[in-house]
Protein backbone atom coordinates (compact mmCIF):
# COMPACT_ATOMS: atom_id res chain seq x y z
CA UNK A 1 0.00 0.00 0.00
CA UNK A 2 1.27 3.18 -0.93
CA UNK A 3 0.96 6.56 1.44
CA UNK A 4 -1.36 7.92 -0.07
CA UNK A 5 -3.92 5.09 0.22
CA UNK A 6 -2.87 4.67 4.09
CA UNK A 7 -3.44 8.23 4.61
CA UNK A 8 -7.06 8.52 2.55
CA UNK A 9 -7.68 4.98 5.25
CA UNK A 10 -6.59 7.00 8.34
CA UNK A 11 -8.92 10.34 7.89
CA UNK A 12 -11.72 8.03 6.76
CA UNK A 13 -11.17 5.69 9.95
CA UNK A 14 -11.56 8.90 12.28
CA UNK A 15 -13.87 10.79 10.35
CA UNK A 16 -16.54 8.57 8.99
CA UNK A 17 -19.37 11.26 8.29
CA UNK A 18 -16.88 12.89 5.62
CA UNK A 19 -14.15 14.81 5.30
CA UNK A 20 -15.62 17.72 5.95
CA UNK A 21 -17.89 16.81 8.83
CA UNK A 22 -17.39 18.33 12.27
CA UNK A 23 -18.52 16.06 15.14
CA UNK A 24 -19.77 18.42 17.76
CA UNK A 25 -21.12 15.25 19.95
CA UNK A 26 -24.22 13.77 19.73
CA UNK A 27 -27.92 15.44 21.24
CA UNK A 28 -27.90 15.07 25.16
CA UNK A 29 -24.61 13.27 24.96
CA UNK A 30 -21.48 14.73 26.35
CA UNK A 31 -19.32 16.96 24.40
CA UNK A 32 -22.66 18.00 22.36
CA UNK A 33 -23.18 22.22 21.95
CA UNK A 34 -25.77 24.01 21.04
CA UNK A 35 -24.89 26.72 18.06
CA UNK A 36 -27.37 29.71 17.96
CA UNK A 37 -27.00 32.28 15.67
CA UNK A 38 -26.63 36.02 16.38
CA UNK A 39 -29.43 38.38 17.12
CA UNK A 40 -32.99 37.67 17.96
CA UNK A 41 -34.72 34.92 16.80
CA UNK A 42 -38.34 34.67 15.49
CA UNK A 43 -40.09 33.79 18.49
CA UNK A 44 -38.17 36.60 20.95
CA UNK A 45 -39.65 39.36 18.19
CA UNK A 46 -42.36 41.42 19.70
CA UNK A 47 -45.32 41.27 17.57
CA UNK A 48 -45.89 44.33 15.27
CA UNK A 49 -48.71 46.63 15.56
CA UNK A 50 -50.28 45.21 12.25
CA UNK A 51 -49.90 41.80 13.54
CA UNK A 52 -53.29 42.76 15.53
CA UNK A 53 -56.87 44.61 14.29
CA UNK A 54 -56.82 47.92 15.01
CA UNK A 55 -58.68 48.73 18.71
CA UNK A 56 -60.68 51.85 19.75
CA UNK A 57 -60.17 53.39 16.26
CA UNK A 58 -62.58 56.27 15.90
CA UNK A 59 -64.45 56.31 12.33
CA UNK A 60 -66.02 59.18 10.84
CA UNK A 61 -69.89 59.49 11.22
CA UNK A 62 -71.81 60.41 8.34
CA UNK A 63 -74.93 62.84 8.81
CA UNK A 64 -77.76 62.58 6.98
CA UNK A 65 -78.04 64.81 4.15
CA UNK A 66 -81.15 67.31 6.27
CA UNK A 67 -78.93 66.75 9.88
CA UNK A 68 -75.69 68.03 7.76
CA UNK A 69 -77.65 71.03 6.30
CA UNK A 70 -79.03 71.91 9.40
CA UNK A 71 -75.52 71.74 11.02
CA UNK A 72 -73.91 73.38 8.45
CA UNK A 73 -76.26 76.46 8.79
CA UNK A 74 -76.08 76.42 12.35
CA UNK A 75 -72.31 77.01 12.03
CA UNK A 76 -72.90 79.65 9.51
CA UNK A 77 -75.15 81.51 11.82
CA UNK A 78 -72.85 81.26 14.54
CA UNK A 79 -69.98 82.57 12.59
CA UNK A 80 -72.35 85.55 11.22
CA UNK A 81 -73.25 86.71 14.68
CA UNK A 82 -69.72 86.39 15.60
CA UNK A 83 -68.51 88.82 12.44
CA UNK A 84 -71.53 91.45 13.14
CA UNK A 85 -70.49 91.63 17.11
CA UNK A 86 -66.95 92.29 15.88
CA UNK A 87 -68.41 95.07 13.11
CA UNK A 88 -69.94 96.80 15.87
CA UNK A 89 -68.04 96.81 18.57
CA UNK A 90 -65.19 98.28 15.75
CA UNK A 91 -67.99 101.02 14.75
CA UNK A 92 -68.48 101.76 18.42
CA UNK A 93 -64.95 101.89 18.99
CA UNK A 94 -64.22 104.37 16.04
CA UNK A 95 -67.30 106.79 17.20
CA UNK A 96 -65.51 106.89 20.92
CA UNK A 97 -62.55 107.54 19.33
CA UNK A 98 -63.69 110.35 17.16
CA UNK A 99 -65.40 111.68 20.15
CA UNK A 100 -62.19 111.92 22.39
CA UNK A 101 -59.98 113.52 19.29
CA UNK A 102 -62.46 116.31 18.88
CA UNK A 103 -62.99 116.94 22.71
CA UNK A 104 -59.44 117.14 23.18
CA UNK A 105 -59.23 119.02 19.80
CA UNK A 106 -61.70 121.46 21.17
CA UNK A 107 -60.13 122.08 24.79
CA UNK A 108 -56.81 121.67 23.33
CA UNK A 109 -56.13 125.56 24.14
CA UNK A 110 -58.44 125.39 27.39
CA UNK A 111 -54.89 125.45 29.70
CA UNK A 112 -53.15 128.33 27.23
CA UNK A 113 -56.82 129.91 27.40
CA UNK A 114 -57.05 130.28 31.21
CA UNK A 115 -53.77 132.13 31.56
CA UNK A 116 -54.81 134.94 29.32
CA UNK A 117 -58.05 135.78 31.32
CA UNK A 118 -56.35 137.82 34.16
CA UNK A 119 -54.88 139.55 31.20
CA UNK A 120 -58.70 140.23 29.85
CA UNK A 121 -59.93 140.93 33.36
CA UNK A 122 -56.98 144.07 34.24
CA UNK A 123 -57.86 145.28 30.33
CA UNK A 124 -61.65 145.40 31.27
CA UNK A 125 -61.17 147.19 34.50
CA UNK A 126 -58.55 149.59 32.96
CA UNK A 127 -61.47 150.16 30.45
CA UNK A 128 -63.55 151.13 33.54
CA UNK A 129 -61.42 153.62 35.54
CA UNK A 130 -60.69 155.49 32.17
CA UNK A 131 -63.94 155.43 31.00
CA UNK A 132 -65.01 156.82 34.71
CA UNK A 133 -62.47 159.24 34.96
CA UNK A 134 -63.93 160.25 31.53
CA UNK A 135 -67.39 160.85 32.87
CA UNK A 136 -66.32 162.74 36.09
CA UNK A 137 -64.34 165.75 33.71
CA UNK A 138 -67.62 166.08 31.66
CA UNK A 139 -69.65 165.98 34.39
CA UNK A 140 -67.28 168.81 36.14
CA UNK A 141 -67.83 170.83 32.97
CA UNK A 142 -63.68 170.34 32.03
CA UNK A 143 -62.58 169.34 28.49
CA UNK A 144 -62.05 165.40 27.47
CA UNK A 145 -58.14 164.90 28.27
CA UNK A 146 -57.12 163.92 24.88
CA UNK A 147 -54.15 161.29 26.07
CA UNK A 148 -56.71 159.95 28.32
CA UNK A 149 -59.11 159.69 25.57
CA UNK A 150 -56.56 157.92 23.62
CA UNK A 151 -55.20 156.09 26.25
CA UNK A 152 -59.05 154.47 26.59
CA UNK A 153 -58.97 153.78 23.01
CA UNK A 154 -56.03 151.78 22.53
CA UNK A 155 -56.97 150.06 25.18
CA UNK A 156 -60.30 148.92 24.24
CA UNK A 157 -58.72 147.83 21.00
CA UNK A 158 -56.29 145.37 22.60
CA UNK A 159 -59.04 144.28 24.36
CA UNK A 160 -61.18 143.55 21.27
CA UNK A 161 -58.46 141.58 19.75
CA UNK A 162 -57.92 139.46 22.83
CA UNK A 163 -61.72 138.42 23.10
CA UNK A 164 -61.56 138.10 18.88
CA UNK A 165 -58.53 135.12 19.46
CA UNK A 166 -60.65 133.84 22.32
CA UNK A 167 -63.63 133.30 20.69
CA UNK A 168 -61.86 131.56 17.76
CA UNK A 169 -60.62 129.16 20.39
CA UNK A 170 -64.94 129.20 21.39
CA UNK A 171 -64.26 130.71 24.41
CA UNK A 172 -67.14 132.61 25.65
CA UNK A 173 -67.71 134.92 28.75
CA UNK A 174 -70.74 133.37 30.55
CA UNK A 175 -74.20 135.80 30.85
CA UNK A 176 -73.46 137.69 34.46
CA UNK A 177 -75.93 140.45 36.22
CA UNK A 178 -79.10 139.61 35.85
CA UNK A 179 -79.31 135.85 35.37
CA UNK A 180 -80.15 133.60 37.96
CA UNK A 181 -77.30 131.72 40.06
CA UNK A 182 -76.38 128.37 39.02
CA UNK A 183 -73.60 126.33 41.07
CA UNK A 184 -72.01 124.82 38.12
CA UNK A 185 -71.29 128.49 37.13
CA UNK A 186 -71.35 130.77 39.17
CA UNK A 187 -69.26 130.92 42.95
CA UNK A 188 -71.06 133.27 45.62
CA UNK A 189 -69.08 135.78 46.94
CA UNK A 190 -72.04 137.37 49.07
CA UNK A 191 -75.48 137.45 49.30
CA UNK A 192 -77.36 140.64 50.05
CA UNK A 193 -80.99 142.15 50.77
CA UNK A 194 -82.99 142.95 47.44
CA UNK A 195 -86.43 142.85 47.40
CA UNK A 196 -86.79 143.97 44.03
CA UNK A 197 -85.41 140.70 42.50
CA UNK A 198 -85.86 137.48 43.44
CA UNK A 199 -83.56 134.99 45.31
CA UNK A 200 -80.44 133.85 43.89
CA UNK A 201 -80.58 136.66 41.02
CA UNK A 202 -76.96 138.03 40.00
CA UNK A 203 -76.89 141.76 41.37
CA UNK A 204 -73.06 141.79 41.05
CA UNK A 205 -70.51 140.39 39.01
CA UNK A 206 -66.85 140.47 40.97
CA UNK A 207 -65.05 138.28 38.05
CA UNK A 208 -66.73 137.32 34.80
CA UNK A 209 -66.98 133.62 33.63
CA UNK A 210 -66.03 131.80 30.92
CA UNK A 211 -66.69 128.64 28.91
CA UNK A 212 -65.27 126.48 26.38
CA UNK A 213 -66.31 124.28 23.76
CA UNK A 214 -70.08 125.59 24.43
CA UNK A 215 -70.27 123.02 27.14
CA UNK A 216 -67.34 123.40 29.97
CA UNK A 217 -66.94 125.87 32.16
CA UNK A 218 -63.28 127.34 32.06
CA UNK A 219 -63.49 129.72 35.04
CA UNK A 220 -66.71 130.27 37.55
CA UNK A 221 -67.56 133.62 37.82
CA UNK A 222 -67.46 135.39 41.26
CA UNK A 223 -71.03 137.27 42.00
CA UNK A 224 -73.39 138.74 44.58
CA UNK A 225 -76.69 137.24 44.88
CA UNK A 226 -79.36 138.42 45.90
CA UNK A 227 -81.83 136.60 48.70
Amino acid sequence: MNSKNFTEQFKQKNNPNGPHHFNHGEPNQPGHQHLKPNGPQPQDCPKQPHDTPAQGKETDTVLPPNQALEQALAEAAHWKDLALRATAEMENLRKRTQIDLEKNARYATGSFAKDLLPVADCLEQAMACARQELDKEQAAGQPINPVLENLMKGVEMTQGNLMTALKKQNIAKMPGLGTVFDPNQHKVIQEVEDATKPAGTIVQELQPGYTIGGDRVLREAMVIVSK
